[in-house]
């Protein structure tokens, strides 16, 4: 069905102060804000409040505008997941996500594997008796771009941007004018030009690629503003 647009910043950090400010309520007080402010019938209202009263019970704390929350758990054929609860949207987690795959890999081996959505982002550690502490999770600001450039090239986005890419610039030819090609084939195609492609940095569909992924499906400005942000403890991490 093809994949939506991250969450920008200001929307993520506006979720996390509601989420802040629910959260604080007594339970009562809440439920009637919500039917209130945000017109919510009584079902809805309690069942959010429930919903939050009960991840607090999990973890202890609640991701929010000021806050990130690391779950450590094995999941269920014993491999480590690690997740980092966020509510500041996609379009800062995929490129922090990029960046941790990148120096996951250094240190874990090249096994890790790495997921991310606007509630934040998932590693997962095969064969692994050790897993990261959160401070093994902290990124430096100025670091974090390099990560993932030297990474991006490699990803399953970058192969299907570029692919998408190709198609435009009609570097795809259809072999019947007037009919699809299958999207195995597309793939196929796609593949075979970018393995030549990427030996040419200056090629502008690749160009293109770097520039549509960075500037669309990415906020890197907004990624080093958050790390400089929990570096300065501005943002805490639980």
């Amino acid at each position: 069905h093809g994949d939506m647009a991250g969450r920008p910043l200001e929307a993520g950090r506006a979720i996390g102060r509601f989420v802040r400010e629910i959260s604080s309520l007594d339970p009562e007080v809440a439920r009637r804000r919500l039917r209130d402010e945000y017109d919510l019938d009584e079902w809805a209202a309690g069942n959010l409040v429930a919903y939050l009263e009960e991840e607090k019970e999990a973890t202890g704390a609640l991701p929010d505008d000021q806050t990130l929350v690391v779950e450590r758990f094995r999941d269920e054929i014993g491999d480590w997941r690690v997740v980092i609860l966020s509510q500041l949207g996609a379009r800062v987690h995929a490129p922090c996500a990029l960046a941790l795959h990148q120096q996951m890999r250094g240190r874990h081996g090249p096994d890790v594997a790495v997921i991310w959505s606007d509630a934040g982002i998932a590693l997962r550690f095969p064969d692994s008796e050790e897993v990261p502490g959160a401070a093994e999770l902290l990124l430096d600001p100025e670091e974090v771009e390099s990560l993932l450039m030297d990474h991006l090239a490699d990803t399953a986005l970058f192969a299907a941007r570029f692919r998408e890419a190709a198609g435009r610039s009609l570097l795809l030819p259809r072999r019947r004018p007037g009919s699809r090609t299958p999207l195995w084939l597309q793939r196929r195609k796609a593949a075979g030009l970018l393995s030549v492609a990427k030996q040419f940095g200056s090629v502008p569909i690749v160009l293109e690629t770097y520039r549509e992924i960075l500037q669309d499906d990415f906020d890197l400005p907004a990624l080093t503003e958050v790390l400089a942000d929990i570096r300065s403890r501005r943002i805490r991490i639980v």
